[in-house]
C-alpha cells in the first residue's frame, strides 16, 4: 500500500473551482451505457504480452482486479484494460474528476467528482459513477453530498463498498452500494485526521489516522487492529507521506527514525513490532506491497538518487530478490499476486505480474507491453542543448536535452560562470512532466537561482552539468556545457539580472538598491532580503531618478539634482557583485527650476529613454536621450503646458499597447491620468485612471516586475505604518492595471538604519 490516496486529495484540491452535481435517487439512469471500448493490439500468441503503448512515458497503473487493470494514460485518461485480450475501455472524465479500482479482484471501477467550493472547509466528493467492468452493466450514480450521512471524500473502494472520510466532522464511514440504495456505516470513535489507504486487501481496508495505522474489516465494519506509528521527523527534515502496506497475515508501513528509511511490520492481531532498514536513507516515497514472506518495494515516481532497484526483501532471513530495474506503480492482485508497471533491461517497459514461484521465491512475468525500445542499448547523448536563453518577458523559459530515450531521470546543475549561486533540479518523465513531444527531456526554468531564498538569475555565461540515469539500470551519462542568458537592458534593473530594482533614500542618506523578484507561489513581488547596498551622502541630493540605460552600456542609469540645482549621471555598473555606479558626470546646472523629473519611458521611438520636466509654470519639457555619457540629453523641447495641476508624473514604459512609451500624471484630488505616447514626444488625449492615489508618497513606474512583459507601477504609502503596493500592468489603456497587491520592497528601515523617505 502507498501513500497514494493522499497525493490524489493534493492533485485534486489545487486549483480547482467546480460546480456541486445535482443530487438525485441512488438509481441507474435507464439511457445510461457502459463506456465505449477501445481495441488494443491483440497479442500475436496465447503467451505473448498484450500491447498497453498507451502506459508509455508517463501512464499509471491504477488497481488490479480479476478480469482486467485500471490505468491512466500520461494524460489523464482512464481505460480498464482486459488480461485475455487487451480490449481497453476508455472512461469519461471531466476536470475534478478522478478514477479509483475497488481493489485486488475486484472489477468495480469508480469515477469520483471533487468539489472545491469556497469557504468549505475540506474538500468533498460529490458524484460518484461506478462501473462492473465483469458483467458491463450500466453504471450506477450516487451524489455523496445528498445528504450528511454520505458527505465526504472518496478515499479509495473496496469491492463495491466506498471508503469515506469527513475530516471537518472527524469522522470514517463505509458506504454500500449493494441493493439499489446506498447503506451507510460509520465507523465508532473520533479521528484527527482520518485517510482511507487505496491498497486494500479483499474485504479489508487500513485507516490511517496520525500516528497509528487501524486495520478494518470492511464487511463487519469492526476494526481488527491498531498499530502505533512512529511519528514523522518535523521540521527541518523533508516531509515524506508514509507508505502502509497491508497482507493476510501482516500490516506493515514505513518509517524514518534517526534519518534511517525503515519498514516496520506486525504480524496482524499481535504487538510485537519488528523494523527492518531499507536504504538508501534518503527522502524517498516507496512504492511496493507484503507478498506472503516478502515485501515488495521501489523508489516511487518522482524521487532523488541514488537509484533503487525494484527488489523483494524476506522477512525471515533478510535474502533480497531483484525483480525489475524500476518501477512506478504497484497494486495488489487477485489470488495472491501483484501487478507492477515497470522496465527491465532484458524484457522492457509494461505491466509485470509478480508472484511467489513454487521455490519460494518471487519473480516478475510480463503481461502487458508498452512497445517501447528499451533493453541493455547503453544510454547515449543526442545533443539538443539550450545555446542562448531569451527571458525577455516570459515567466518561464524551456530548457531540454535529447538522449536516446526518455525512460530517464535527468539531474541537473546550472551555475553562473562568474558567480556562485547554482540552479538545481531533478526531471522525473514518470511523475507526468518533463518528456516533451520532440522527444527530449527537460523542464521550463523561472530564469532563478540559489537553493535556500531564489533569486533571480542575472545576464550572462552559465556552465551546465546534466546527469541522465536510465530507468533500465545502465550506466548514468554526464553531459556538460554551457549556454548564455539575455535580456535586453530595463529601466529599474541595475543588477543585471532583469527583475526591478528600487532605490531608496533615508534622512541621513543612506541609498539602498532593494533587488526584487516575483514570487510565482504567493503571487506577489518580494523583496530580496539580502541585496541592499547602504551607500552614503546621497542626502546633498533632493530628487534622484532612475532613468534607464542613458549611457548606451547596456545598464540601468539615474540621474540626481542636487540642492544647488545641478543634475549629475550615475551611470551604473550591471553588475550584481559591484553594487554601486560609476564615478557621478555632471549633466548641468539649473535644473531648480522644475518641480518634477521622471525618466525611464521612450518618448521618441529611438530605442533609447528619455527624460520629462515639468517647470513651476506648469510647462512640460523633454530632454531626448543621446546614448552619450559627456552630453547625454538634447537641448530640451517644450511638449506641453497647463502640468502645473499635478503633484506627481511617473515614466512608466509602455503601459498602453501602442507603440511608444507613456507616463502617469497624479493631479491633486488624487486622480491618476494616463498619457499616452505617439512616439514623436507628444502624448495622446490624457485618460483617467481612477482616483485616491493621494495617499501614495512615491508612484514609481518599475518596468516587468511579474514577468509577463507587460510594466508595472509600484506606489508606496504616505502615511501611517509604511506600506507598499504592486499594480501589475494589463496592456490595455482603457484598463491599465489589474487590482493593487501587497509588497513588502520599500517599507522596512534603510541600511543604515533609518525610515526610508524617498523609493524611486
Amino acid at each position: 500500500m502507498n501513500a497514494a490516496s493522499s497525493r490524489r486529495r493534493d492533485l485534486v484540491s489545487v486549483g480547482i473551482v467546480l460546480a456541486v452535481v445535482a443530487s438525485g435517487p441512488f438509481l441507474a439512469p435507464p439511457a445510461a451505457a457502459a463506456p465505449p471500448a477501445v481495441t488494443a493490439q491483440a497479442a500475436a500468441d496465447a503467451t505473448a504480452p498484450i500491447a498497453v503503448p498507451f502506459l508509455a512515458s508517463g501512464g499509471e497503473l491504477v488497481d488490479a482486479g480479476r478480469t482486467g487493470f485500471l490505468s491512466q494514460d500520461a494524460d489523464g485518461r482512464a481505460r480498464w484494460t482486459r488480461y485475455a485480450d487487451g480490449v481497453s475501455t476508455l472512461f469519461e472524465k471531466h476536470e475534478g474528476d478522478y478514477v479509483l479500482g475497488g481493489g485486488p479482484g475486484s472489477d468495480v471501477v469508480v469515477v469520483a467528482h471533487a468539489v472545491n467550493n469556497p469557504g468549505d472547509e475540506e474538500i468533498p466528493t460529490s458524484t460518484v459513477r461506478v462501473y462492473d467492468m465483469a458483467t458491463g452493466a450500466a453504471p450506477v450514480t450516487l451524489d455523496l453530498t445528498a445528504s450528511t450521512e454520505t458527505r465526504g471524500f472518496l478515499d479509495a473502494v473496496s469491492g463495491s463498498t466506498l471508503l469515506v472520510t469527513d475530516r471537518p466532522r472527524r469522522q470514517v464511514k463505509l458506504i454500500d452500494l449493494d441493493g439499489g440504495r446506498p447503506t451507510v456505516r460509520p465507523l465508532s470513535g473520533s479521528y484527527a485526521e482520518p485517510v482511507w489507504m487505496r491498497d486494500t486487501l479483499s474485504g479489508t481496508a487500513v485507516l490511517r489516522d496520525r500516528d497509528r495505522d487501524q486495520v478494518v474489516d470492511v464487511r463487519t465494519g469492526q476494526p481488527t487492529g491498531t498499530y502505533r506509528t512512529a511519528p514523522d521527523p518535523g521540521w527541518p527534515t523533508p516531509y515524506v507521506p508514509r507508505s502502509s502496506f497491508v497482507a493476510p497475515d501482516r500490516v506493515g508501513w514505513t518509517e524514518r527514525t534517526g534519518g534511517k528509511l525503515l519498514l516496520a511490520a506486525a504480524v496482524r492481531g499481535q504487538d510485537e513490532v519488528a523494523r527492518t532498514p531499507l536504504g538508501p536513507d534518503d527522502a524517498t516515497t516507496i512504492t511496493g506491497g507484503l507478498l506472503g514472506d516478502w515485501f515488495l518495494w521501489g523508489a516511487g515516481p518522482g524521487n532523488a538518487t541514488p537509484w533503487h532497484v525494484f527488489s523483494a526483501r524476506s522477512l525471515k532471513d533478510g535474502s533480497t530478490v531483484e525483480l525489475l530495474d524500476h518501477a512506478t506503480d504497484v497494486a495488489r492482485g487477485p489470488d495472491g499476486t501483484f501487478l507492477v508497471l515497470g522496465t527491465s533491461a532484458a524484457r522492457g517497459a509494461g505491466v509485470y505480474r509478480v508472484a511467489v514461484g513454487a521455490d519460494g521465491r518471487p519473480a516478475a512475468e510480463l503481461i502487458a507491453a508498452t512497445g517501447e525500445p528499451v533493453g541493455a542499448t547503453p544510454l547515449a547523448y543526442a545533443g539538443g542543448a539550450p545555446v542562448t536563453v531569451d527571458l525577455d518577458g516570459v515567466a518561464k523559459a524551456r530548457l531540454s536535452w535529447t538522449f536516446s530515450t526518455t525512460r530517464a531521470d535527468l539531474t541537473v546543475r546550472m551555475k553562473p560562470k562568474n558567480g556562485w549561486e547554482t540552479f538545481e533540479t531533478v526531471v522525473r518523465p514518470a511523475s507526468g512532466s518533463g518528456a516533451f513531444p520532440d522527444g527530449s527531456l527537460g523542464f521550463d526554468w523561472p530564469g532563478e537561482v540559489g537553493q535556500g531564498e531564489p533569486r533571480p538569475a542575472p545576464n550572462g555565461a552559465y556552465e551546465w552539468t546534466v546527469t541522465a540515469r536510465p530507468w533500465n539500470g545502465m550506466p548514468t551519462v554526464t553531459v556538460s556545457g554551457t549556454l548564455t542568458v539575455t535580456r535586453s537592458p530595463k529601466a529599474h534593473d541595475f543588477d543585471d539580472d532583469g527583475a526591478p530594482d528600487l532605490l531608496a533614500r533615508d534622512r541621513d542618506g543612506y541609498l539602498d538598491q532593494i533587488g526584487t523578484r516575483w514570487d510565482d507561489a504567493r503571487g506577489r513581488l518580494v523583496p530580496l532580503r539580502s541585496d541592499t547596498s547602504g551607500l552614503r551622502g546621497w542626502n546633498v541630493y533632493d530628487q534622484v531618478e532612475a532613468t534607464g540605460d542613458l549611457a548606451g552600456s547596456n545598464a540601468a542609469d539615474l540621474v540626481a539634482r542636487d540642492r544647488d540645482g545641478v543634475l549629475w549621471l550615475h551611470r551604473g555598473t550591471g553588475s550584481q557583485s559591484r553594487i554601486g555606479y560609476e564615478p557621478r558626470v555632471r549633466i548641468g546646472g539649473g535644473w531648480n527650476t522644475y518641480a518634477q523629473l521622471t525618466g525611464g519611458s521612450d518618448l521618441t521611438g529611438d530605442g533609447r529613454p528619455d527624460l520629462v520636466a515639468t517647470d513651476r509654470a506648469g510647462d512640460l519639457w523633454l530632454y531626448r536621450a543621446t546614448g552619450s555619457t559627456t552630453a547625454p540629453f538634447e537641448a530640451r523641447r517644450k511638449i506641453g503646458h497647463g502640468w502645473g495641476i499635478y503633484d506627481r508624473i511617473t515614466a512608466t514604459g509602455n503601459i498602453g499597447g501602442g507603440t511608444a512609451g507613456d507616463l502617469v500624471a497624479r493631479d491633486k484630488a488624487g486622480t491618476l491620468w494616463l498619457y499616452l505616447g505617439r512616439g514623436d514626444g507628444t502624448f495622446a488625449p490624457r485618460t483617467a485612471i481612477g482616483g485616491g492615489w493621494k495617499v501614495y508618497a512615491d508612484v514609481v513606474g518599475i518596468g516587468d516586475g511579474n514577468k509577463d512583459g507587460r510594466p508595472d507601477l509600484y506606489a508606496r504609502s504616505s502615511t501611517g505604518a509604511p506600506a507598499a503596493y504592486f499594480y501589475a500592468g494589463t496592456g490595455d489603456w482603457k484598463a491599465p492595471f489589474k487590482p493593487r497587491a501587497t509588497t513588502e520592497a520599500g517599507t522596512r528601515v534603510s541600511w543604515g538604519g533609518g525610515v526610508v523617505q524617498q523609493v524611486s
